[in-house]
């Protein structure tokens, strides 16, 4: 960082460490980034009333980010994939 840029915010801090993790390229995901970079730095300073709201869209910018990206925890297949657990019916 130079004299002239500010320092990041923590928000923003996670933020971009969360997109230098996706495999971001493409047009989209690059807007996306820059989208979820801005209101990162929103909440970081004073989001006033709107906190709660620029919340919820930087969790679906992220969301939209991370689809974009491809990115895939394997959630699903571990559903598919994990036998129910519970009670065996009695006989």
């Amino acid at each position: 960082m130079s004299e002239y840029e500010p320092a990041l915010g923590p928000v923003e801090t996670a933020v971009r460490g969360d997109v230098d993790a996706l495999d971001v390229s493409g047009a989209m995901a690059r807007s996306l980034a820059a989208s979820a970079f801005n209101l990162a730095r929103k909440l970081d300073g004073d989001a006033g009333m709107a906190t709660a709201a620029v919340a919820r869209e930087l969790r679906e910018t992220l969301k939209a980010l991370a689809e974009a990206a491809g990115d895939d925890d394997g959630s699903d297949l571990v559903a598919e994939l994990s036998p129910q657990v519970g009670d065996a019916p009695q006989p």
